[in-house]
């Protein structure tokens, strides 16, 4: 008899899990955006001249909101365990419960995953 592990078993609230994917994809590209937002903002400032004091100034904002955007898609909470789900940026598997991004996004998109 095959054994099943707690990470094959299927979640009883789907909607539970598609709140929690679509809040991660919401953070997940936010800091994306925010990262490649730094080369246009480079750009733009070597563009405008406003002086040194005026673009360290622009530039230390800049990496206060990247970094609270870093640190807000790092507070994402597993939708099984309702932990932090990692405490790195890129973190592929839940830090408590072992439950892996690819299984939220197969649980959400309907599909089943082949080990």
């Amino acid at each position: 008899m095959e054994r099943r592990r707690k990470t094959d078993q299927v979640p009883g609230d789907v909607e539970s899990y598609r709140r929690a994917w679509r809040s991660y994809v919401a953070r997940r590209n936010l800091v994306v955006v925010l990262f490649l937002s730094f080369l246009f903002l480079g750009l733009m400032i070597g563009k405008l001249k406003l002086g040194e004091r005026a673009d360290f100034v622009i530039l230390l904002a800049w990496i206060g909101v990247y970094l609270a955007g870093a640190w807000w898609l790092t507070e994402w909470r597993c939708p099984r365990c309702g932990k932090i789900f990692g405490n790195r940026l890129w973190t592929q598997r839940c830090i408590s419960c072992d439950l892996s991004k690819e299984e939220v996004a197969a649980v959400v998109h309907g599909r089943t995953l082949t080990r």
